[in-house]
């Protein structure tokens, strides 16, 4: 993961305005996130009629789903950038 902040011109109409982005290494992300994915079943596993459960099983299902778009993703990294507009 890169610590220098990377700016990115947004472009012809706002010229004056950057787009902050940040670079992630997409293997590391990766891992990052089988753990993540990992430690969430194992406690839905291990409180399954707890009234969280629902709310873990959309953080599986939400995560599961960034995981599988950033497998999909070319290269060594993955560039996540700021939504602001101009």
């Amino acid at each position: 993961m890169s610590e220098d902040r990377i700016f990115y011109n947004a472009g012809p109409s706002c010229p004056e305005l950057l787009i902050e982005a940040l670079l992630v290494d997409r293997e590391r992300m990766i891992r990052m996130l089988r753990i993540a994915l990992a430690e969430l079943h194992a406690r839905r596993l291990t409180t399954p009629w707890c009234t969280g459960e629902p709310d873990i099983v959309e953080l599986l299902r939400y995560w599961d789903e960034v995981c599988g778009w950033i497998k999909q993703q070319g290269g060594a990294d993955v560039v996540l950038m700021s939504r602001r507009t101009c």
